[in-house]
């Protein structure tokens, strides 16, 4: 990535699973993009925000579904549903971990 608004921070080759990672750093907001390169057929992203509760009511559960329940702007019932049926993708979800909420996609 060429963008001047991102640094390298680090550059290395996973043997394992024979992948090329690097990790960029946004400068003004410190947001980090991670980029894994290789043969697989499937390209996939996605999105994680940190979203650490304050207590146990399952505040980042319900937030994660009700990012995909539509909004005014976009005045879908199920919009995730309609991506799911209308889009070439091999897997999209979402998940809601204790300290994180991620978007995962993939398509070939």
């Amino acid at each position: 990535m060429s963008q001047q608004a991102f640094a390298l921070v680090d550059d290395r080759h996973i043997d394992e699973l024979n992948t090329r990672a690097r990790l960029y750093k946004h400068l003004k907001t410190g947001a980090e993009f991670l980029s894994l390169e290789n043969d697989d057929e499937n390209k996939v992203f996605g999105v994680t925000f940190r979203t650490p509760p304050d207590d146990s009511t399952g505040v980042p559960h319900i937030m994660e579904h009700s990012v995909l329940c539509g909004s005014r702007k976009y005045p879908l019932k199920e919009p995730f549903i309609e991506l799911v049926k209308g889009s070439l993708n091999t897997f999209l979800n979402a998940m809601t971990y204790p300290d994180k909420t991620c978007y995962p996609v993939a398509s070939q």
